[in-house]
């Protein structure tokens, strides 16, 4: 664990819970791709620059959660190196209280300003542009507002949390999505993709995604089902959050709550902009029903 592994002629990835991309160039320069989850992750990359005589020149980080962005700080003050993100990926990776704010809907309790969604700011910049040649920006929303990958030249492709893991799947079944369709079309386009290696943050890399990418897949249309079943009769966000959890029997915490309603309020988007299902009022409770024919 958190051993430096080589994928390619210039590119290696840290092999963690958060995996890290390095892309070497110049000789002895690295660009990263994502910072991990906190100051740790960021200890360990200097210690594998240290080792290996790389000096870091910058991280590009596929989105702005707290398990991809948490390194940032550290790196950027020893080193001085470079972020890069996307637009509105940045605005979360440079203000980063807006990542719990926008999970809570409102200011968000201390509770939920903690490290697991709430990284240290760090001074990114949205200039994508200016990366090593060897480097190509793919895009891939969905999970996150606007989520990126990158592709290497040595045909190695880091695509962030476009597809979860199957040991998470099993055990919690609902990660977090922003955007139903957007998932989707992502999964579609992966299909697509002739790369020689796959490294997604999360889980095992690979030489073929084709089986992770059909659980994840299944997976979404599978809770797709299940809304549909639920919301035969009109009932509130509460109360089919409730359901949702009963049904696969997920034992929640106050984090856990808020990030499995805000994915169960995307998958009702996109059933509303789907027109499955539409929203009554009744004696002022909102609720969400099956769409009449």
């Amino acid at each position: 664990m958190y051993e430096l592994i080589q994928v390619g002629n210039n590119t290696f990835y840290m092999d963690s819970p958060n995996k890290i991309g390095f892309y070497r160039y110049d000789n002895n320069k690295i660009y990263l791709i994502d910072s991990g989850n906190g100051k740790d992750y960021a200890k360990k990359v200097l210690k594998i620059l240290d080792e290996k005589g790389w000096e870091l020149e910058g991280i590009i980080n596929t989105h702005s959660h707290a398990d991809h962005i948490g390194g940032n700080d550290t790196l950027e003050k020893r080193t001085g190196c470079k972020i890069s993100t996307n637009e509105i990926e940045h605005a979360f990776t440079k203000y980063t209280i807006l990542e719990p704010a926008f999970i809570y809907g409102a200011y968000p309790p201390k509770r939920l300003q903690k490290k697991f969604l709430m990284a240290k700011s760090s001074n990114a910049s949205v200039d994508l542009n200016n990366i090593p040649k060897g480097l190509e920006i793919i895009n891939l929303p969905g999970h996150s507002y606007d989520m990126i990958g990158v592709r290497t030249d040595d045909n190695v492709y880091f695509v962030g949390d476009s597809l979860f893991p199957k040991e998470v799947l099993n055990k919690y079944h609902i990660a977090t999505i922003y955007n139903i369709k957007n998932f989707l079309s992502t999964l579609d386009y992966l299909e697509t993709l002739k790369g020689d290696f796959f490294i997604p943050t999360h889980a095992e890399a690979s030489i073929n995604l084709k089986n992770l990418i059909e659980l994840n897949r299944n997976k979404v249309f599978e809770i797709i089902n299940l809304l549909l079943d639920i919301l035969k009769r009109p009932l509130s966000l509460n109360v089919i959050t409730k359901k949702v959890f009963d049904y696969y029997q997920i034992e929640i915490n106050y984090v856990q709550y808020h990030l499995v309603e805000g994915t169960l309020k995307a998958f009702i988007s996109y059933l509303i902009d789907e027109k499955k299902v539409d929203v009554i009022f009744d004696n002022n409770f909102l609720l969400y029903c099956l769409r009449e024919n």
